[in-house]
């Protein structure tokens, strides 16, 4: 690389920029994809875990009117 003028070194720093800002974005939205995923299966397994732990009340209560 010795032998490069100065446009030739330009065009090589702004493909450089270019590759990085776009691997950049890319990563942020796969993250920002996997953590909405988490975000949403954490919610389910709360909401299942609420369901699940007021089931045997309600049965309980069932029981001690009849």
């Amino acid at each position: 690389m010795g032998t490069m003028d100065g446009w030739s070194i330009v065009l090589v720093v702004v493909a450089a920029y270019i590759a990085v800002t776009s691997l950049v974005r890319l990563m942020v939205r796969h993250r920002d994809r996997l953590v909405g995923d988490f975000r949403g299966k954490m919610e389910a397994e709360k909401q299942r875990k609420k369901a699940k732990s007021k089931k045997p009340r309600q049965s309980g209560q069932a029981t001690e009117a009849a």
